[in-house]
């Protein structure tokens, strides 16, 4: 679960090349696959795929995930306990709801495209 006000717009994408992966038009926008991100094994082998559009300053980030289930505006986000919070490896978590009687974990977008842009800045700094 992801907050609306954090996504500027949400684009469907088809894979266009022969090994698998997205193509990417726009140089302006850093492509990036969220499963990826929050699990190294979370490889999508789906050929559409979604596109969370989170702007940020100087960069847009283009989250690519294989779906979007439904969109909540207003939710009731319990905060994670501050020992859970704390052992977690990336800041990324900021809450919890029930939907469908579910738990459900609120990630915070804005969060994951600042790590990524410097992830991404700190790798062109290396070469």
């Amino acid at each position: 679960m992801v907050r609306r006000e954090d996504v500027a717009t949400l684009r469907a994408i088809h894979r266009r090349t022969g090994n698998g992966q997205e193509t990417n038009e726009d140089q302006s926008v850093i492509m990036a696959e969220l499963g990826a991100l929050l699990d190294p094994k979370d490889v999508s082998e789906a050929q559409r795929r979604h596109a969370l559009i989170v702007p940020l300053r100087r960069r847009t980030i283009a989250l690519l995930v294989d779906a979007v289930d439904n969109l909540v505006d207003h939710a009731a986000v319990q905060p994670l306990p501050p020992l859970l919070h704390q052992r977690l490896h990336e800041p990324w978590a900021t809450g919890v709801l029930l939907l469908d009687d579910h738990p459900v974990v609120q990630l915070d977008v804005r969060a994951i495209a600042r790590s990524i842009l410097l992830r991404r800045t700190r790798d062109t700094e290396q070469k």
